[in-house]
């Protein structure tokens, strides 16, 4: 009975893992996976050849990425809401991009309000049926929201 029930926990990850995702379906993905602090989802959405640039910081792989910054990520989406104000897509064949501009809103775990505009890159790649993410880039109208998360991101 055991096995059976993990046969078939096995068959629907795969399944939910074998939906196609439009690009701007995939970075939703990534926000929900990240809102529920569900690393392994996360990282299913993410290329093997990411690069990320947040607020002045650069991870430059994915496992650079996964082990340093994506825990912090999670943290942030976790205390905070985002509400999407505008989005744009575009590109052909393989490669696609989405633009996408939020209005952010919470509390830092020092209790500092959060209330900004955060502006987001995303490159996609497709891989198979996929679309995985290739490049992010946030930024934010907030100098003193980014010099904040330049030091909690910062290499140890």
């Amino acid at each position: 009975m055991r096995s059976a029930f993990g046969l078939c926990l096995a068959l629907c990850a795969a399944a939910a893992l074998a939906q196609t995702r439009t690009p701007a379906e995939t970075v939703d993905a990534f926000h929900a996976a990240l809102r529920n602090k569900d690393t392994a989802g996360a990282l299913s959405l993410l290329d093997r050849g990411l690069v990320v640039y947040e607020f002045g910081v650069v991870d430059p792989t994915v496992e650079a990425y996964g082990l340093r910054h994506l825990p912090f990520d999670m943290d942030v989406a976790v205390a905070t809401q985002w509400k999407l104000e505008s989005r744009r897509s575009g590109g052909e064949g393989g490669e696609r991009w989405v633009l996408s501009t939020y209005r952010v809103t919470g509390k830092q775990s020092d209790g500092t309000p959060i209330d900004q505009t955060t502006l987001e890159t995303v490159i996609l790649r497709r891989s198979g049926e996929q679309f995985r993410i290739v490049h992010f880039h946030w930024s934010t109208n907030d100098p003193a929201y980014q010099a904040r998360a330049q030091g909690a991101r910062a290499p140890r």
